[in-house]
């Protein structure tokens, strides 16, 4: 049982993976060439001082159309990454745990069928960097779209991270852990 302990927290700090990755936009059936995701699923928010925590000394910016698709193809390798992460993961506990297999470890992620709050900046260096906020489709509320949306705990129907825009980079992707 302690090992198992060990083990999912060694799972969850993997998966907050904080370093950044390159992306490569190659014509691929990944790449999208028009953002389809439906108004209701998704809002931009303006940078607010007080989230410190998410970007310091930046500038708030605007979107536009082909950098939510950029954005979106971008998503789309940090996803295939993460998941393959975890599939080296699922692998590795299965086989040092035979007895306790897992069919998944509940840090793989998917991009359908999550509302999204988008807060793009300018950060010091005058890239342009998105924080990105997934979660569920479970809220009642439209309090999403005006207010951030903070969870504790969800696992990996809530997870964040920054895109950087003008490196075409991702960094800093954090899923929720499970309570």
């Amino acid at each position: 049982m302690v090992k198992t302990l060990i083990f999912i927290i060694l799972i969850s700090i993997s998966s907050c993976n904080g370093t950044k990755k390159t992306t490569e936009m190659v014509a691929t059936e990944n790449t999208q060439t028009e953002f389809k995701l439906a108004k209701s699923d998704f809002v931009i928010l303006p940078f607010n001082k007080d989230w410190y925590w998410i970007f310091k000394d930046v500038k708030s910016t605007e979107l536009t159309q082909s950098e939510l698709i950029e954005i979106e193809n971008i998503l789309k390798i940090a996803v295939e990454e993460n998941n393959r992460r975890q599939k080296v993961n699922l692998k590795k506990h299965n086989e040092e745990y035979p007895k306790n297999k897992w069919s998944e470890t509940g840090f793989e992620l998917k991009l359908k069928g999550k509302k999204r709050q988008y807060i793009p900046v300018i950060n010091q260096e005058g890239e342009k960097e998105v924080w990105i906020n997934f979660f569920c489709n479970e809220w009642e509320s439209d309090g999403w779209k005006t207010d951030l949306m903070i969870v504790l705990d969800g696992g990996n129907c809530y997870f964040n991270l920054k895109v950087n825009l003008t490196n075409k980079t991702y960094s800093e992707l954090i899923i929720n852990g499970y309570a």
